[in-house]
């Protein structure tokens, strides 16, 4: 497609994409139906370079963790002069992804149009107020302004039923699930880099995977005990994002002590290049999020690694709730009942026997291609930039 028909694409995101992966998988499909596309981010936890193909280009504009909160609001209006300066060359359409770049892209849009995919639960409470005020107080503003975007979406139906209600809305949310970009082409070869990550004894083993961030809520301690339990001598366990923390202290001291640690991989975070690696040669994805009966937002998951794990053929390990249950109805998901080690013990050997049949990498595929992958989930915000570019 000639360059001069190519429509401009602003995408806005405080989190940097190799942590976001929706956001580079938004701008795929933006690419393939003839966008230039621009990523708008801050520096990203683990540098990498990650092939995107022709007409993606990714932009960052500092260090925006670990830093005092003068210099990030400095850095933040650096970023937004440089949006601005994006917007005056000319967008098709500007999509941001939390409340701080919704609140950016309000202010720079003009008359482009501008979508809101709220990847986050941007609650205001006051209770937070004190520990994180830029956070709360961008929150409550965004909530407020929500009506001034062209189009909203949010990752799944119970956000976007809960941000309808928050806000007084009187049409639901566009639903986009997190999914993953299907590519067409054959991926890389990735052994290289995978054999460079893991041992060839665990390599040899059926691999359960999780890739993420390590805290309680998402019962890692809870997924390492079950391993153990289970005690499978043809399985291995590999993890990523351990810190030099309390919580990443007590896994440590456990697989110590577990007789296990031989068949466990605990791993900083890696590159994403490294991740994708992980996630081509492994065997079943790791997803454990618990649900608090007092806290509603812990009932609204929209997991960024499960679209991940999908479109690269992994079996899924997860607690049960709404968002899981077409998974496991359709055969590719083995789901804890609660998140208490003797379930998810139970649900992890449910998910080593179903890997060691045919036909489960299929049932996977369809499911992607049919429904679970960002080409069909995001057909909301495609179709309206589509819409908006033929009106100007």
């Amino acid at each position: 497609m000639a360059e001069m028909s190519r429509k401009k694409i602003l995408l806005l995101t405080l989190v940097h994409p190799d942590f976001l992966p929706p956001v580079y998988a938004l701008a795929q499909v933006l690419r393939d139906e003839g966008c230039t596309v621009h990523i708008l981010t801050f520096d990203s936890y683990v540098p990498s370079q990650v092939d995107l193909g022709d007409d993606i280009v990714v932009e960052t504009v500092g260090k925006h963790y670990g830093i005092g909160l003068m210099q990030r609001l400095k850095l933040r209006r650096r970023y937004t002069q440089r949006a601005r300066v994006l917007v005056a060359e000319g967008q098709t359409a500007i999509v941001s992804f939390c409340a701080f770049t919704l609140l950016c892209g309000l202010k720079i849009k003009g008359d482009t149009p501008l979508v809101y995919n709220a990847l986050e639960v941007a609650d205001f409470m006051w209770s937070s107020l004190r520990r994180s005020p830029l956070s709360q107080v961008n929150n409550l503003m965004a909530l407020r302004k929500l009506h001034k975007a062209d189009l909203l979406a949010t990752p799944s139906v119970q956000r976007s039923a809960w941000l309808a209600g928050r806000c007084n809305m009187q049409r639901l949310p566009h639903t986009v699930l997190n999914a993953a970009y299907l590519t067409a082409a054959k991926e890389d070869d990735t052994t290289a880099v995978y054999a460079g990550v893991v041992p060839a004894a665990l390599r040899a083993k059926k691999v359960i995977l999780y890739t993420g961030a390590v805290n309680q809520r998402l019962c890692i301690l809870e997924m390492v005990q079950a391993f153990c339990k289970l005690n499978d001598s043809g399985s291995a366990l590999v993890m990523t994002g351990m810190k030099d923390n309390e919580y990443c202290g007590q896994i440590k001291t456990f697989v110590a002590a577990s007789g296990c640690a031989e068949r466990i991989l605990l791993l900083p975070y890696v590159t994403r290049t490294e991740m994708l690696a992980l996630q081509a040669n492994a065997d079943i994805g790791v997803c454990l999020m618990r649900e608090y009966a007092h806290d509603v937002e812990s009932a609204m998951i929209a997991p960024n690694k499960v679209g991940e794990y999908l479109v690269r053929g992994l079996y899924l390990l997860a607690c049960r709730s709404e968002y899981m249950m077409p998974m496991a109805m359709k055969g590719i998901a083995a789901l804890a009942d609660t998140a208490h080690t003797d379930d998810v013990a139970i649900a992890m050997k449910g998910a080593l026997q179903e890997v060691n049949k045919e036909g489960y990498k299929e049932r996977i595929r369809e499911f992607v291609r049919d429904f679970y992958c960002m080409q069909q989930q995001a057909k909301p915000i495609v179709n309206f930039i589509l819409k908006k570019g033929r009106a100007l």
